[in-house]
């Protein structure tokens, strides 16, 4: 089939059988504009040039309108969101855990400022450096304390007894433990023990901005077993946001997921469970400074005979 150079305008007005829903097009073209032309790292490559060289990674046009399909049902957080799940997290999740964990009069006329003290007494720090500490800070006009490491370098190289020091120097009483995304919650729930064990006199918040659910039941059942640790996500996603290889296994997979498995060989992946990211989180989720590995490859793996679209940062 010839390849696309632009979309197609009569794909705003579908046939019947058609995996597009009705002004498809027309609403590629406004979330083009409004949110993922801030994608991070192909912010030098347009969008839009991305977009057809991924929908041409595959030969027909009901393939292709799939892939627009899937598009469409992505969860993008833009900068703008996350500046948003920042202020949330501050006037909700980390306000609420103060009133709870201190003697505060909720009656007083400086309520909001005896919070906010107390807040910034806390050591605010990130889970690992995908979380922009600096950014949650100045949103909220927070000072925090000068030394803000994330976490899971510190469970690699640090020291348990300097990081005791440094808490009984600075009469730290709580910790507040962020990150921007947590799909398995494997990387967080090793963390948060880490920090509980280092730390069993100081209170900690676990506070993830966006959870799937699969990371949220491993973080409910490993802080139940912690008793200085309270955990309280921002944004727990919803089931619509995920594909199920577990579905694809008892033969009862979507037409979505029937199609993902289809393009196993062109994505370039070993076997099906791959296609639906890591852990099989079957993420349908993007951010604006990377795509998570949890979320479907077909959106961020590269591959010979696979462009994608969302290119992901790796660690090595």
């Amino acid at each position: 089939m010839t390849k696309l150079t632009q979309i197609p305008p009569s794909w705003d007005f579908p046939i019947d059988d058609s995996p597009l829903p009705p002004e498809s097009v027309s609403m590629i073209d406004f979330l083009s504009k409004k949110v993922f032309n801030d994608y991070e790292p192909s912010q030098f490559h347009p969008f839009r040039q991305r977009l057809l060289d991924w929908l041409n990674n595959v030969d027909t046009e009901e393939d292709r309108q799939h892939l627009l399909a899937l598009l469409l049902k992505v969860f993008f957080v833009g900068r703008r969101e996350f500046e948003a799940l920042y202020r949330t997290v501050f006037h909700g999740n980390l306000f609420r855990w103060m009133l709870e964990v201190e003697s505060v009069d909720i009656f007083s006329d400086d309520l909001e400022r005896n919070v906010v003290d107390r807040i910034n007494k806390a050591w605010i720090c990130p889970i690992s450096d995908s979380l922009r500490i600096n950014s949650f800070l100045k949103v909220n006009g927070l000072k925090s304390l000068d030394k803000r490491p994330d976490w899971r370098s510190l469970r690699q190289f640090g020291d348990v007894k300097k990081i005791q020091t440094y808490v009984k120097r600075k009469d730290i009483r709580d910790l507040v433990l962020l990150e921007d995304f947590v799909g398995s919650g494997t990387q967080a729930k090793d963390v948060v023990k880490f920090a509980a064990n280092a730390l069993p006199k100081t209170r900690i918040l676990l506070c993830p901005l966006i959870v799937c659910p699969k990371g949220d039941e491993v973080l409910i059942d490993t802080v139940s077993e912690l008793d200085n640790v309270t955990y309280d996500p921002a944004l727990l996603l919803p089931p619509s946001a995920f594909h199920s290889y577990d579905n694809t296994k008892a033969n009862k997979a979507t037409k979505t997921e029937t199609f993902l498995c289809e393009l196993k060989e062109k994505v370039g992946v070993t076997s099906e469970e791959l296609m639906f990211g890591f852990k099989q989180t079957g993420a349908k989720v993007v951010m604006y400074s990377n795509c998570p590995n949890n979320s479907l490859p077909i959106f961020h793996f590269e591959s010979e005979t696979w462009t994608p679209l969302f290119p992901r940062v790796n660690r090595q």
